[in-house]
């Protein structure tokens, strides 16, 4: 059965239309985009593919030479392609590609087309051409998929499969000219499902950027912005509503922080903050949860730890913080901890009954001398 026949010169100016559509569409998510990297070369990548499709039918009815639209559709078609995938990398959230790279392939094939003469030849120009598009846009898709695990969005998925349906259009019409079976009915049906791709692709790349932003604002309303830890909204989020048997959760407070603002200032404050932070967060497990819920006021949950091992978690804290060596102005700031932790011996208690009591032995741990760790069961500090 024969594929329906289209009439290429329409279908032709419908895959610019699009194209220009796209490019359009690149450039205002980049304005709109908190992370817009990558998104100027997909623009320009687009309108390339549309001016070099403008020539290329220019140069099939004798508007321009033939010498020019050969050379000149093929280098603004490998330009295009590779300017894609560098784009489509770059918003995938690799590195930028040097120009160098970027011109390095398009420039080497048509220093070799100048010198053989092989763009003059419909075959020859025409496999150049869809092989670096099937390359290029597999690489794409690859980019995308390969950074699904840092970035777990839907719309990542959507757009590795159409570009990865992209490549396999031009792998296909590669095998049919490489047969020496292309025909004008082919391309036109080619044309006509790649302008849903492109389309499509603009249409993921958007939804992309909204996802990102939508993360992004997440993440600030979850996140101490000073810190860069959990805030109190995050930590209420991920800790049980009833903590189960054999975990831990702690209240630490730094040590005369009010002093320390008072006679290092605000800044050296916020320092301290900052590195006592980082701090805690290098000495804990993954699955431990580290949040600030106040001025110098932070809370730790421990899951799955005997009691043993939580106190010795929570002294090995005492003693990091205590280490710090924190330089303000030629002037050490001294840095302390005192910590209330308790251990979670029964089953049904919400965890708002034992953050109390691990606030408590803080403050017990506070009237004791500070620097040291209390447990919520014992009253003498340790």
């Amino acid at each position: 059965m024969s594929l329906l026949p289209l009439d290429l010169p329409t279908v032709i100016l419908v895959y610019n239309t699009s194209l220009v559509a796209g490019a359009s569409s690149m450039l205002h998510i980049r304005r709109q985009s908190c992370r817009p990297r990558g998104l100027g070369y997909l623009a320009a990548a687009y309108l390339l593919l549309a001016i070099g499709s403008a020539v290329a039918w220019g140069g099939e009815h004798a508007v321009l030479s033939m010498w020019l639209w050969t050379h000149g559709s093929l280098l603004l078609g490998l330009i295009a392609y590779t300017l894609f995938w560098a784009g489509v990398r770059q918003f995938s959230g690799r590195r930028q590609v040097p120009w160098r790279t970027v011109l390095l392939l398009p420039a080497s094939v048509v220093l070799l087309g100048v010198v053989t003469g092989f763009p003059l030849q419909n075959l020859w120009r025409a496999g150049a051409f869809h092989a670096a598009a099937t390359l290029a846009l597999g690489a794409c898709a690859f980019e995308m998929l390969r950074d699904y695990r840092q970035e777990r969005l839907s719309s990542r998925t959507l757009l590795a499969a159409l570009l990865a349906l992209s490549a396999g259009i031009y792998a296909l019409r590669l095998a049919y000219i490489v047969a020496g079976t292309a025909g004008p009915t082919g391309f036109a049906w080619s044309f006509y499902v790649l302008v849903f791709c492109y389309f499509g692709i603009a249409f993921a790349v958007a939804t992309m950027s909204n996802e990102r932003a939508e993360v992004r604002l997440e993440l600030a309303a979850l996140t101490d912005p000073l810190t860069g830890i959990g805030n109190r909204r995050w930590l209420e989020q991920r800790l049980p509503v009833e903590l189960p048997v054999q975990s831990a959760i702690a209240q630490l407070d730094l040590d005369r922080f009010k002093h320390i603002n008072d006679r290092f200032g605000h800044a050296a404050g916020d320092h301290v903050l900052v590195a006592f932070a980082h701090c805690l967060q290098e000495q804990l497990r993954g699955s431990d949860l580290l949040a600030r819920t106040g001025g110098e006021e932070f809370v730790l949950y421990l899951p799955v730890v005997t009691q043993a091992d939580a106190l010795a978690i929570c002294q090995r804290l005492r003693e990091k913080v205590a280490a710090l060596r924190i330089d303000h102005e030629g002037e050490l700031v001294p840095v302390t901890v005192s910590i209330g932790i308790v251990w979670v011996d029964s089953a049904g208690t919400k965890s708002e009954t034992w953050l109390k009591k691990a606030d408590a032995a803080m403050y017990e741990a506070k009237l004791a001398g500070r620097n040291r760790v209390v447990v919520a069961s014992q009253t003498k500090p340790l």
